[in-house]
């Protein structure tokens, strides 16, 4: 690997060997990286120009790359069984709404970037009718909100100053590879699950990687 990189950094004027530990730190840190996003696009575009070298050097420490160009997007998932994480249930239940949620914009045409944008209060509103279960406290839907924003999830707006606690979302289409396909029946088997079996439940719920 360290062969490779050097043969690399010989044929190339414009990177060196930090840039290449830069952006690999960056990617394991923020999990995902956008084009679009300044402190992304350097990191990205190198890693995106030598994508075989990154899929050979993160694969050897047992994450798998994942790259999507057409929605300038890249990320990396753990491989195997590590590839789940404990998830409480109210973080399960609202990392599934989300899901559906990006599903309805894409099915409505109302994805832009590939995004497709929401509000706190949709998303509890959908999470209560789905679930039929109490909703979040501010406090904790900011914990929640917070731990997705640093997986890549989603993107935090300014609310309005009419409505300050009902937060712009944007829902990143990384949504759709940390969340298992069969999304719907995950949300209705945790809404059924017994308290004690929800932790197992949620890991087979949420792809998420854990740092």
């Amino acid at each position: 690997m360290l062969g490779d990189l050097q043969k690399i950094i010989g044929r190339s004027d414009k990177y060196k060997a930090d840039d290449f530990s830069r952006a690999a730190n960056l990617l394991l840190v923020s999990q995902f990286l956008y084009a679009d996003r300044p402190v992304h696009r350097d990191s990205y575009f190198l890693i995106a120009s030598h994508i075989d070298y990154f899929t050979n050097l993160f694969e050897a420490i047992g994450w798998s790359l994942v790259y999507q160009p057409d929605e300038a997007y890249m990320g990396v998932l753990p491989q195997g069984e590590e590839r789940v994480m404990r998830l409480r249930l109210d973080e399960s239940l609202l990392l599934l709404c989300l899901r559906q949620q990006y599903e309805q914009k894409l099915e409505n045409f109302e994805v832009e970037g590939g995004k497709g944008y929401t509000s706190t209060d949709e998303l509890l509103s959908l999470y209560e009718n789905l679930t039929g279960k109490e909703i979040p406290n501010e406090t904790r839907l900011k914990e929640i909100l917070s731990l997705f924003s640093r997986h890549g999830l989603i993107e935090r707006g300014k609310p309005a100053e009419t409505e300050p606690k009902n937060v712009p979302l944007g829902i990143n289409p990384t949504i759709r590879q940390v969340v298992v396909e069969d999304f719907v029946g995950q949300l209705e088997a945790l809404c059924d699950a017994d308290p004690r079996e929800v932790s197992e439940t949620a890991e087979e719920a949420a792809d998420e990687a854990a740092q």
